[in-house]
């Protein structure tokens, strides 16, 4: 991608989620923050902010609701708090449960939650943090999600759709030459050892996964009900970097200043994605609002071999927390 990004333009006049309900995953800042804001913009009648911290979530809502712009394009918006931290299947399903019993539909869902830690550190699962929450918990709540977005298309006609923040930077991931899968090495244990971890690498691994699974799921699972996609915003000025060390946060946000884009462009990008984008980009990642090419090592033998065990080790982790439907399985 060049130095500097190219312009990207909001979403196209007549768009309108009226009687809608969407969920936002990491909703209280950066990027969330804004696809909320512009959900509500286009009279989405309810949106859930699935946040880990409900006392900010709560100052989210009414932060949100008090915007002019909201006010005046939806002044009958309803913003929900519910707690989901990613790190915990179990909070994932305790969501799940709370939304499903207070909803009869679900029409958009953003995955868009997600860390960059370069710490290694175990969640609460066993599984390295980074793959917990960027990817298998995503996995889980899509899951637990799917039936009652697919009885939303059956009602509505129309396709529901599923967005997954994604990132360019999955093919810098370890896999390629710095820590590559041993012949005897499952894919997801392998990331959960304190051997494969490169601590610069690590958030490129998490994305690498969910574009693998990404890549696989429209082998199983065809797009006339729900629409899977994901998208790369490109650089976008978040608070994302600040866990990097003092010495490289300095250049770093050196080089945001120049050429980050805004969260609301990110917000632009990301409901192109959600709202505009169609059947083509099932299964797809979207560089900006374009489809992109897989990269080097997910189009390598290497590469498509990682992706049929990481997609037969995602059922399995999958069965021992919830149905798995019938399309999910291992090749």
């Amino acid at each position: 991608m060049p130095f500097f990004q190219p312009p990207v333009t909001p979403l196209p006049k007549g768009i309108s989620l009226r009687g809608q309900t969407a969920i936002v995953t990491g909703a209280s800042s950066g990027i969330g923050l804004d696809i909320a804001q512009q959900l509500l913009e286009l009279e989405a009648a309810t949106v859930i902010l699935a946040v880990r911290n409900v006392a900010k979530g709560e100052a989210v809502r009414r932060s949100l609701l008090a915007r002019e712009s909201v006010k005046k394009a939806n002044p009958k918006a309803v913003v929900k708090i519910i707690k989901l931290d990613t790190e915990d299947y179990e909070s994932v399903q305790t969501f799940t449960k709370t939304f499903l019993a207070e909803h009869s539909e679900l029409h958009v869902l953003m995955l868009n939650a997600g860390i960059g830690t370069l710490k290694r550190e175990l969640a609460c699962t066993g599984h390295e943090k980074n793959v917990q929450v960027n990817y298998l918990s995503n996995v889980l709540l899509l899951l637990e999600l799917l039936p009652l977005l697919t009885a939303t298309a059956d009602k509505t006609g129309s396709p529901s759709r599923v967005t997954w923040t994604g990132s360019r930077m999955h093919g810098a991931t370890a896999l390629a030459k710095k820590a590559p899968l041993k012949a005897d090495e499952t894919v997801l244990a392998h990331f959960d050892s304190e051997e494969s971890f490169i601590p610069f690498a690590r958030y490129a691994d998490s994305k690498l996964l969910c574009v693998l699974f990404l890549y696989e799921l429209p082998k199983h699972l065809n797009s006339d009900k729900v629409i899977v996609n994901s998208f790369c915003p490109g650089m976008v000025d978040t608070g994302m970097s600040d866990v990097l060390p003092i010495y490289l946060r300095i250049p770093v946000s050196a080089v945001k200043a120049l050429r980050a884009r805004s969260p609301e462009k990110a917000g632009w990008i990301a409901l192109h994605a959600a709202l505009v984008a169609g059947p083509e980009s099932h299964g797809q990642l979207l560089a900006d609002k374009e489809v992109a090419e897989p990269a080097a090592y997910v189009q390598s033998a290497d590469g498509q071999k990682v992706q049929k065990m990481l997609w037969n080790e995602t059922v399995d982790e999958m069965a021992k927390l919830t149905t798995v439907p019938v399309w999910m399985t291992k090749v």
